[in-house]
């Protein structure tokens, strides 16, 4: 079996853990492929270098919707850096963008501005989009049509780390996007997520850690890492009654098709 973890973040906490030694556990638990996802301009530096390093890891480039500077000159010459690096050969994606009004780091005019740049790059690179969402969903979706209702076509992209009910799922699905599912679907309390990922089809469901966060239910409170991918796999498989193997299988060719890879 081979799981492909399409979400995490292996520049963080390497003095302490080794990206190595993360991988060959990752490889050892049947995670043979997974997407370093940036979420500033340093972060994704470091993951186009993961990524030529090491067999297995692509890499993504982004701005975070909690990690933008409040100065618009600062922030261009950011997006301008960002386009830059989304040129080279081991970025597979643009992202994590999107809207976060739980932590409100941002005003929602700023977050909404540096998500429409980061949907106009993917749109120009012809690269897929890894969005995060918390807690603004109506909104998301309604920029994210409106965008698609300019430019004519479906979005090539992720929800990543799905983390409401299956109410709005559909808005997202008639966009064309992939649903992605973290650990904390199989956290006792989530109920709403469950019934969300049961909801999703299977051509457009993907795993993810988003480690270091979200360890799934039986490392809960370890810090997460692409080896755990498979617990959350399998609470996936159960709830829609599949075969962790064929789950797999079906993710992984998911995964390959929205990032263009072989």
């Amino acid at each position: 079996m081979k799981i492909f973890d399409t979400h995490c973040h292996l520049q963080w906490h390497e003095d302490e853990d080794p990206i190595a030694n993360r991988l060959q556990r990752a490889v050892e638990a049947g995670a043979e492929a997974c997407i370093c996802v940036g979420v500033d301009y340093s972060s994704s530096q470091r993951a186009l270098r993961i990524a030529e390093q090491y067999d297995g890891v692509y890499a993504s480039v982004g701005l975070h919707p909690n990690d933008l500077p409040k100065d618009p000159p600062e922030l261009e010459k950011l997006f301008r850096k960002i386009h830059s690096l989304s040129q080279q050969p081991p970025c597979v994606a643009i992202g994590e963008t999107g809207l976060d009004f739980f932590r409100n780091r941002t005003t929602h005019h700023l977050q909404a501005k540096s998500f429409r740049h980061h949907l106009e790059m993917a749109h120009e690179t012809k690269l897929p989009v890894i969005i995060h969402c918390r807690e603004a969903y109506q909104e998301a979706a309604s920029l994210l049509q409106d965008f698609s209702n300019e430019t004519g076509e479906p979005i090539a992209g992720v929800m990543h780390c799905w983390s409401t009910g299956s109410e709005i799922l559909p808005d997202f699905l008639d966009l064309g996007l992939y649903i992605s599912f973290a650990g904390n679907v199989s956290y006792p309390k989530s109920n709403s997520l469950r019934d969300a990922a049961s909801n999703v089809p299977l051509d457009r469901l993907l795993v993810e850690t988003d480690a270091p966060f979200l360890a799934p239910q039986p490392k809960r409170g370890k810090r997460n890492e692409p080896a755990y991918i498979r617990h959350t796999l399998d609470c996936i498989a159960e709830l829609k009654g599949q075969d962790a193997e064929n789950l797999a299988q079906v993710t992984w060719a998911n995964a390959c098709t929205l990032f263009g890879l072989d």
